[in-house]
């Protein structure tokens, strides 16, 4: 906000809140002429002092859509703060349960409340509540005063597919180990393709890491190779800062060898519970499948458009595994650090502690990409029961 500002703007709380302060000193007039704002505006904010002060700082209006069942509101908002000041969070799922529990205590029948996902996110917009609370217990992040976004990664592996337009069976495979960085850098991609070895005269470009297991699939060596080349061998591992590493529960990173390592590299180890990956892995969430997009146009292009040689029975050769590798990192690069940073806080993992970053979780995944330039969005909406 500007003293030369004439232009009336959509305030956010925060701002309505210094207008008020500065009102209180100067008069309404002399602060509506100092921010640009109607003296008219300057009263109302004043009597929404309190609503203002308790809500979300950067919330800019209380005027969307009205709620259908205000008694449900007001009975969930109070369990949902009596959890938040015991120190427990409250997931979206818990919210709906709730919900529909307080709405049979009111008489009201399930084909007219349903508690939707959707219904979920106003209900939370409207009265300013967010799913996390203030950290209390051991198990939470690293204060983010002192902890830098590039310390925190996540690391997952997944199945890249080279299907061949000339037959039905899948052709070639790999699996890829993605590492990402809340700070939005992306580590080299570490590749397992299906074979008993690597051509010995092979020369990988930089950029990636390539390794061959007679499953193509993560063992619980390759795991200790990909800790080596990978996640220890990026600036803030060899620095030996404090970090933390989100993990999903396949075993091999459970073993005690993974678990001394990460140790002796001062990295915390998070495991997401099972089932669970959907919603708190970013890679899971928001980066495996644009990447994975990204890979199968490539060689649906190369399939389409580059004389192939065939089998003796006709059939279109299988990629090489330089071609295979060129797409992955080409795949790789072509995935925004923005998209990465956003990945992160949709999985509620480096939001602000203060809550200003919440409204990232009530982004559906589409919107997420779409945002970053990698898909277009769903324009539909829920009902709002």
């Amino acid at each position: 906000i500007t003293e030369s500002s004439k232009r009336l703007h959509s305030f956010m709380a925060g701002e309505k809140l210094k207008v008020i302060l500065e009102a209180e000193k100067i008069g309404n007039q002399a602060a509506g002429r100092k921010y640009g704002v109607p003296q008219l505006c300057v009263r109302d904010w004043q009597r929404k002092k309190e609503k203002l002060s308790s809500c979300n700082k950067n919330r800019r209006a209380f005027c969307g859509k009205r709620a259908q069942f205000p008694q449900v509101e007001v009975a969930l908002a109070d369990y949902i703060q009596d959890r938040h000041q015991l120190g427990y969070a409250v997931s979206t799922e818990m919210i709906q349960m709730k919900a529909r529990d307080i709405a049979k205590e009111h008489g009201i029948p399930i084909t007219q409340f349903k508690a939707s996902r959707g219904w979920v996110t106003r209900f939370m917009r409207r009265n300013g509540l967010s799913v996390r609370r203030h950290s209390t217990i051991s198990q939470c992040l690293p204060d983010q005063k002192t902890s830098l976004m590039g310390q925190i990664g996540n690391a997952d592996q997944t199945a890249v597919y080279f299907e061949n337009p000339s037959n039905t069976t899948v052709n070639q495979w790999c699996t890829v180990m993605l590492t990402i960085l809340a700070d939005g850098k992306k580590l080299p991609p570490y590749v397992i393709f299906k074979r008993k070895t690597l051509p010995k005269n092979e020369k990988f470009p930089p950029g990636i890491i390539v390794r061959a297991q007679k499953k193509g699939w993560m063992d619980n060596d390759l795991v200790i190779d990909w800790l080596k080349c990978v996640w220890q061998c990026w600036p803030g591992s060899l620095l030996k800062m404090p970090n933390m590493l989100v993990m999903d529960s396949f075993r091999g990173h459970l073993t005690e060898v993974v678990k001394e390592r990460l140790k002796d590299g001062k990295t915390d180890q998070v495991i997401i519970p099972r089932g669970m990956t959907s919603l708190l892995q970013p890679l899971d969430v928001c980066i495996n499948r644009p990447f994975k997009a990204h890979v199968s146009g490539m060689y649906t292009e190369w399939a389409a458009t580059v004389v192939h040689d065939t089998t003796p029975t006709g059939k279109m050769k299988a990629p090489t595994l330089a071609q295979m590798y060129a797409w992955i990192i080409a795949a790789w690069k072509l995935i925004p650090e923005d998209l990465v940073v956003k990945s992160f806080k949709k999985c509620s993992i480096s939001n602000s502690i203060d809550g200003s970053e919440d409204d990232a979780l009530w982004e559906s995944n589409d919107d997420v990409v779409s945002s970053s330039g990698e898909s277009e969005s769903s324009s539909e909406s829920e009902d709002d029961n």
